[in-house]
């Protein structure tokens, strides 16, 4: 079986980024797909979110341990904790702070479990769009080299212009239908 994930962006529409993974994935395996695919920079607090249906955050799931948590609350950390410990059912929610000084997050929704396929690691199979930006205290221009730096070289010599006509950005279509709109802020409980 494998887990099939949806991941989008309240702060870029047009993002949306199908992800498969095994249930054995950890979620260290997860986050560096996400920094790797979105070309995010390593942060110290990064942090997976496990949500209810209403983006409400039941679990948190960390980087490192920044020993800021009460004795009273369990420590789940991405290298050793697995997808499969909190994917239970379709529709879970999860939420992704992937910039920790801006507080922005990826939205994740578990899709659909894919039974007769197996793969092996965490892997990106569709994306549409580009990335929402990883603000850095440090670099705060953004010029269209590094933005076109994130794109594929099959558009790379296209001006920033011509890529937000929704034609040139993906070969693969999403289907609107494939994301639940609603209920987009996440919030602790």
């Amino acid at each position: 079986m494998t887990y099939r994930f949806i991941a989008f962006s309240e702060e870029v529409e047009n993002f949306v980024m199908e992800i498969k993974a095994p249930p054995s994935a950890s979620f260290l395996e997860l986050h560096k797909l996400i920094l790797k695919t979105c070309n995010y920079s390593e942060q110290e607090n990064h942090q997976f979110l496990i949500c209810d249906e209403n983006w409400r955050v039941k679990e948190k799931v960390h980087l490192t341990d920044s020993g800021s948590s009460s004795l009273d609350e369990d420590l789940y950390l991405m290298e050793s904790t697995f997808l499969e410990d909190f994917i239970e059912e379709e529709g879970q929610h999860i939420a992704y702070i992937y910039d920790v000084t801006a507080k922005k997050t990826l939205l994740i929704e578990h899709t659909e479990n894919v039974f007769g396929e197996k793969a092996e690691k965490a892997f990106v199979s569709r994306q549409k769009g580009i990335a929402p930006l990883q603000s850095s205290e440090e670099f705060t221009f953004i010029n269209e080299e590094s933005i076109l730096s994130a794109i594929d070289s099959n558009t790379a010599n296209q001006s920033i212009d011509e890529l937000n006509d929704e034609d040139t950005i993906s070969n693969d279509d999403f289907s609107v239908e494939e994301i639940d709109m609603e209920g987009f802020e996440v919030t602790d409980l």
